[in-house]
This record gives C-alpha cells, sequence and structure tokens, in this order.
C-alpha cells in the first residue's frame, strides 16, 4: 500500500488507523513503532515480554505458568530443528 492518508489523533493522543493501513500489516493487536528522522514507523510486533503476555492472554485465562511452558517446548523445538 504506497498511499498516504491523514490520521486523526485523540487528545489522549491515540491514533486511529484505517481499515487498508490495519489490512496491510496484518491486522496485528500490538505494533512495534520508533521514530526515525522524523518519520513514526509502525510494524506488526513479533514478540512480547512475559508481563506483555500475560496481559495480552490473561483475559482468556492462560496463566503465567502456562505461558512460561509454551516459551520452554518451544525454546526446545528451535534448538532440535535443524
Amino acid at each position: 500500500m504506497a498511499e498516504r492518508a491523514v490520521l486523526k489523533v485523540s487528545s489522549q493522543g491515540q491514533v486511529t488507523l484505517r481499515r487498508a493501513m490495519r489490512a496491510a500489516l496484518g491486522n496485528p493487536r500490538h505494533l512495534e513503532a520508533w521514530m526515525e528522522n522524523g518519520t513514526l514507523l509502525l510494524r506488526p510486533a513479533v514478540s512480547a515480554t512475559l508481563a506483555e503476555a500475560e496481559m495480552m492472554f490473561g483475559k482468556q485465562g492462560i496463566t503465567r505458568d502456562v505461558l512460561v511452558e509454551a516459551l520452554r517446548i518451544l525454546k526446545r523445538r528451535q534448538t532440535s530443528d535443524p
């Protein structure tokens, strides 16, 4: 998507992204944001801290212990992959 758009910024500093922009980013629930040469850059967040994961998944009943075990399994799989 190469189109430009004017985005609304609320008084609380929240930016509303247009549907096409969210779709182009893959409709992520979380975005990583940073400033580069006066330009705001966004990309889908690919990782979160354990505390952030707890906040994201806790509403679905997923506990810290379950997240820790899931991370252990993923690390084990990564080290055993050829």
